[in-house]
């Protein structure tokens, strides 16, 4: 009788189940003073609005948006500044534009979820309160790291035992918990961030984000910058660390929603350095995916007959002008990678 072969399975790239995006932009809105890599208004693409100005345009665009899209399901986003922290009447004013919003969706039949991002010393309990009780459910922490050292050199005004409140604070009201960490701060290494990532995961958020630390013009980084005190990451850096970082998220099954600052012309026009490149992202989760498998293979002393991987899932094996390939080829010989016509994100390796 054969043998059944036994399997390894990874499970790479856990999806967050929300609805369609509707984002508002609310650049710096309640932010007690700028950070030092912080270009809200150029990387938003928005420029300096005000809350009102912001909420008056999305007053006019969520109907056609509603009109067109055909999710049956609708994530509000407000995005930028630090949205528990804004002054009471633009508080108000998101809420009220948030609530007219699911009445509309509702007649619609459509379900509507909210979701805002906030520094972790901005969590006023009345403030969670009235999010909590229009339906608001996903509150996301722009942490950055939780080093002291890191924080401190990153003018972020709140501490490693703060960030970790916020994030129990958060949990404890009922709300998704989402984390957004920062790589290649000034003190910052590979240890460091990692040391931050496993952090973050031991907080159990719903999903997290991992954005690389570029240097906007006129930032206070960039003038550290330009004095030699500050050295940004490189692109292989950045892949290499966030690769690692990116596998320890999907083996905890967490989500991460963004790798690196969405492509915005104005912004990208105006960075003095930092890793940037189109495929960095797709390098990235190229990086994780090679780690992974790697390290299985080496549990079992590389005795695969073979590794059976979803073919939506070839784009992101090898890596940009098939970087990795050769480091396959060094794991385990390439005819025995099988493509299969499997729609799941498990890959499948058998001894």
């Amino acid at each position: 009788m054969q043998e059944t072969p036994k399997l390894h399975i990874l499970n790479i790239n856990p999806k967050l189940e929300r609805g369609k995006i509707f984002p508002i932009f609310i650049p710096f809105a309640g932010c007690p003073h700028h950070c030092i890599f912080c270009a809200q208004e150029r990387q938003t693409g928005t420029g300096r609005q005000s809350v009102a100005e912001a909420v008056s345009k999305a007053q006019i665009a969520f109907p056609e948006f509603l009109a067109k899209t055909k999710s049956a399901l609708i994530d509000i986003a407000f995005y930028g500044g630090t949205f528990t922290a804004i002054d009471e009447e633009d508080f108000s004013l998101c809420l009220d534009f948030f609530k007219s919003c699911k009445e509309l969706a509702g007649e619609k039949g459509i379900t509507l979820l909210g979701r805002c991002s906030t520094r972790p010393d901005a969590l006023a309990p009345d403030r969670l309160q009235q999010l909590k009780a229009l339906g608001i459910d996903l509150i996301e922490l722009g942490i950055q790291s939780f080093n002291d050292t890191v924080l401190t050199q990153s003018n972020r005004a709140y501490t490693k035992e703060t960030a970790i409140l916020a994030c129990q604070t958060v949990l404890a009201q009922g709300f998704n918990l989402g984390i957004q960490l920062m790589a290649g701060l000034p003190s910052q290494n590979e240890t460091t961030f990692l040391n931050d990532v496993n952090t973050a995961l031991d907080e159990t958020p719903h999903c997290m984000r991992y954005y690389p630390c570029l240097v906007p013009e006129k930032t206070p980084l960039a003038r550290l910058f330009q004095e030699g005190k500050y050295a940004p990451w490189s692109n292989e850096q950045c892949i290499e660390t966030l690769g690692k970082a990116l596998a320890l998220a999907w083996q905890a099954d967490i989500p991460v929603i963004r790798l690196t600052v969405a492509p915005e012309q104005e912004f990208d026009t105006h960075l003095a350095a930092g890793p940037r490149h189109p495929s960095l992202g797709s390098d990235i989760q190229a990086a994780a995916l090679y780690s992974l498998i790697r390290d299985a293979l080496a549990s079992h002393n590389n005795t695969a007959q073979q590794i059976l991987i979803p073919a939506h899932l070839r784009g992101c094996l090898f890596g940009t002008r098939n970087r990795l390939k050769n480091a396959y080829a060094n794991a385990i010989p390439l005819e025995k990678l099988i493509f299969t016509s499997e729609k799941s994100n498990k890959i499948k390796i058998c001894y």
